[in-house]
Order: C-alpha cells, then structure tokens, then sequence
C-alpha cells in the first residue's frame, strides 16, 4: 500500500471551495484543517500512479508519497477511517540521520508506543516516505489542544523519556520541528 499527503496552500476565502471539490474526487482517505492558519488544507489518497489533478485554488503545495514504515499501526487502507477517531492530529514529519530510518521506526514502535497509548495517545502510522529516505512520517491524534499539551508533557517529562529514550531518539533524530497541528474533516 502506498500512499500520498498532500500539504496545501490556499487562499482562505477559497479553501471551503477546495474542500467541496472533493466530493467528486473518489476515494480520500482523509482531509484535514490546520489549527495554526486558515490556509493549510491537508489530504490523504491512496497512490495510484495517476498525478492529481491541479487545482487552481491552490497557491503551493507539497506532495509526499508515503508507504507504511516498520510498526506501522495502519497497514491497509481501510485502516485510515481510524484517524477521524481524533479531534486532534499532529501530523509530524521527521528528519533523520542518514541511514536510522529502520531503527527510528522500529525505537518508536518498541519503546514509544505503549507509553503513548498508556497517556491516550492514539498512533497512525508511522510511514517511510518514499521520496526522501531519511524522512518518517506519522500522525498522533488527541481529544482536544488542551489534551495535547497535557500528555505530551506527560510523556516528555517522564523519567522514561528523559533517563532511557531521549538520548536514543536524538541519536537518530536530525530534525523533529516540521509539525502541523490539524483537525479531520468529515
């Protein structure tokens, strides 16, 4: 199963226009709102070979062909209704050090995400974008903003993360900043 993000800008007075274009567009495995600008508008398809159509809407965009990556919590593409489960999504992108891919997925999937479902964290993914060999994308979802702030300290605060993960994950870890704060929309 391969996949494709697509990360939109759009003119705000337009974007309810784009978002109403997909209704004739076929199969969507997600759309998505930024909480951060009222001009970012996020999509989710399945890859099929096929370029997307452009949309004059749209002032740039960014498109990031994805697979599911060692762990990965969806695997088939039905696996995505999962992700409207959550009101709140950071959809994070990763950077990593040439060649930790593998092992950065696999740290997370091993050492991270019992920890993150122990706080209510809700996992998707995570995904090897096929573009970039060292970029790992993946999506963790919240009940509220509020929430987010309050389990993620919950997690990075922790005695686990600051005396056994931390210095693992930053080994592998070149960049974590590229974060998009997104709601789903249905």
């Amino acid at each position: 199963m391969e996949i494709e993000l697509h990360i939109e800008t759009i003119e705000t007075e337009r974007r309810w226009n784009r978002l109403q274009s997909f209704d004739e567009a076929g199969t969507i495995l997600g759309k998505f709102l930024s909480f951060r600008d009222d001009e970012t508008f996020i999509w989710l398809r399945e890859r099929d070979g096929h370029p997307s159509a452009q949309n004059a809407e749209v002032r740039r965009a960014t498109v990031r062909a994805m697979k599911p990556a060692i762990g990965s919590t969806i695997t088939e593409l039905r696996d995505f209704d999962r992700i409207y489960e959550s009101p709140v999504l950071e959809l994070r992108q990763y950077r990593l050090r040439p060649g930790t891919r593998g092992d950065f997925a696999a740290f997370l999937r091993d050492r991270t995400f019992g920890e993150h479902e122990r706080l209510g964290m809700a996992i998707y993914g995570p995904f090897d974008a096929l573009d970039d060999e060292n970029v790992l994308v993946w999506f963790r979802g919240f009940p509220s903003l509020q929430e987010r702030d309050r389990r993620k300290a919950d997690f990075y605060q922790s005695r686990l993360w600051l005396d056994e993960l931390e210095n693992e994950a930053f080994s592998m870890i070149e960049d974590y900043r590229n974060v998009i704060l997104i709601t789903p929309v249905h």
